[in-house]
């Protein structure tokens, strides 16, 4: 199985034909930001990690700030995808310019050559962590009390509601399958989302839930946490590949730069500097749970041919967030 058809494989059921065109032409490489960009339009996007309104209200402020800072720019358009593998595959064929990617996705898309740009940074820090959690009533008290249950995750691909969770189910003692199998010792739910999972452990649908720690409720004493991952390093903003290095420092620069006013209503404080093995430790898990970063393909696995077409026989719509320099707030296409 190839890089391609594993990215393509492993995002669940569900793809998407994302919003917009290949881009830039091959022939002469573009200068600015402005010539880069499609059209006068960069394409952003956005994996489904939250609900779709919330998303665009917090990056409405900051696609804003991004379209004013360049000359030839006149917007910054969100295209939320309906799985993380979507996301990655947006940007790697640049059918989007730029993405807001998973830990591990942003590993796996570098052999694509992805360019990271920034780290994002929430809460004074730059990492996060995993929760798996169940009910304050349940006989659940202890991770290897999983076993025979259904837990929500949000998707194969998302670092804290999928794969790191899985890593410490093993860690446990339990089989958690691999990234693109089920396990044998309990059942997934995959969700789609952080909300998503925690809504279906507090609506009673599953045995225990898994997602990112800013989506455990702090005024719902009836949803209890039963173990956490170690730090993880959070989701980096990239831009597709063959992007010029002095337009990637030019947009690095840029949301550097994002004033505190564009993210009052924005899950992340500001963006940080990426630093020479901040994804490490996703690496490391990535492998442990048998993941081969070099080649993208899971380990000791044969291929399936009945889950590598599910990407061109799906195709979903998106959810658009424009943001222009004559526009202050996001319009909302969505469909869903």
């Amino acid at each position: 199985m190839d890089r391609r058809t594993f990215l393509q494989a492993v995002g669940s059921t569900s793809a998407v034909a994302v919003a917009g065109c290949a881009g830039q032409s091959e022939s002469e490489p573009p200068e600015s930001v402005g010539e880069w960009a499609d059209d006068g339009s960069i394409e952003f996007g956005l994996p489904p990690f939250q609900d779709a309104e919330q998303l665009n209200e917090q990056y409405a402020p900051v696609f804003e700030w991004l379209a004013d800072g360049f000359d030839g720019v006149d917007t910054v358009n969100g295209v939320q995808t309906t799985s993380y593998s979507a996301t990655v595959e947006s940007v790697v064929n640049g059918h989007t310019e730029m993405a807001n990617l998973s830990p591990i996705i942003s590993v796996l898309a570098a052999e694509d050559g992805v360019n990271p740009l920034v780290i994002n940074w929430s809460h004074g820090a730059d990492s996060y962590y995993s929760y798996i959690a169940t009910h304050a009533e349940s006989d659940i008290d202890a991770l290897g009390d999983i076993a025979g249950s259904t837990v929500a995750m949000v998707d194969p691909l998302s670092s804290s509601g999928g794969l790191f969770p899985r890593y410490m189910l093993t860690q446990a003692g339990l089989d958690a399958g691999t990234v693109n199998s089920q396990p044998d010792d309990f059942d997934i739910q995959w969700a789609g989302g952080h909300d998503a999972s925690l809504a279906a452990l507090q609506n009673g649908h599953v045995d225990a839930a898994a997602y990112g720690d800013f989506q455990h409720p702090t005024d719902d004493d009836s949803i209890v946490k039963i173990a956490e991952s170690d730090p993880i390093p959070f989701d980096p903003l990239v831009s597709k590949p063959d992007t010029p290095d002095a337009i990637q420092q030019a947009l690095i620069e840029r949301l550097l730069e994002t004033p505190e006013s564009a993210l009052e209503d924005h899950r992340i404080d500001r963006f940080g500097e990426i630093e020479e093995g901040t994804y490490d430790p996703v690496r490391g898990v990535a492998e442990e749970m048998g993941v081969d970063i070099e080649t993208l393909d899971p380990e000791s696995e044969s291929e399936d041919d009945s889950t590598t077409n599910s990407t061109s026989e799906t195709n979903e719509s998106t959810t658009n967030t424009s943001t222009s320099t004559n526009e202050s707030t996001a319009t909302n296409e969505s469909d869903t």
